[in-house]
């Protein structure tokens, strides 16, 4: 992914002083999904600096790492958070755009609405909301299936115990009382 906006980056951006630190704030978002798994919140806001920095320094790239780092945020159930970062995100932007020399209002807010669209951010957090419940509910599942042979395997040794205590009790060695009993339980064929 880093090398992916770093190749965007290098093909449609004008050089200016604000280079280098533009490249790092690329790459560095770009390598922060590395942490995406164990650390999706913190991923979230360090992809979400880089994005609002490197549109600051003039670089007109999509916000593809914050995207990735948004689903999975989601996954992991942090989405109220990930909502907060990302209205944070969508306010940050065009003053990012503003900061990086555009003096038009309207070509900042198009350029910010260019590097993050809404229906991505959307889309973004409904994939990882339906992974997670997806998830989830195979966990329940599976609960399900081990809970249900857990209760069989303990009938069928219920089963055999009673089994084994009625054969025994109607031994010939058992008690009279007992064989009586049993001659009762017994079918006439047998």
């Amino acid at each position: 992914m880093a090398a992916t906006l770093l190749v965007t980056g290098l093909s449609g951006h004008a050089a200016t002083n604000l280079d280098l630190p533009g490249y790092a704030l690329l790459t560095g978002g770009g390598l922060a999904l590395a942490a995406r798994r164990p650390a999706p919140v913190p991923t979230l806001a360090v992809t979400g600096l880089c994005a609002v920095g490197y549109q600051a320094a003039g670089f007109d790239v999509p916000a593809v790492a914050y995207l990735f780092a948004v689903y999975t945020a989601v996954r992991a159930g942090h989405r109220s958070i990930t909502v907060a970062a990302s209205v944070i995100m969508l306010a940050a932007l065009p003053l990012a755009a503003l900061a990086s020399g555009l003096h038009d209002t309207g070509e900042a807010f198009a350029q910010a609405r260019g590097a993050l669209e809404l229906a991505w951010l959307i889309a973004a957090g409904a994939a990882g909301e339906a992974l997670r419940q997806a998830e989830r509910r195979a966990e329940e599942a599976e609960r399900t299936r081990e809970e249900t042979a857990r209760r069989r395997a303990d009938e069928g040794r219920l089963h055999i115990a009673r089994t084994s205590c009625r054969r025994t009790s109607c031994t010939p060695y058992a008690s009279p009382r007992a064989a009586t009993r049993c001659s009762h339980r017994r079918s006439p064929a047998g």
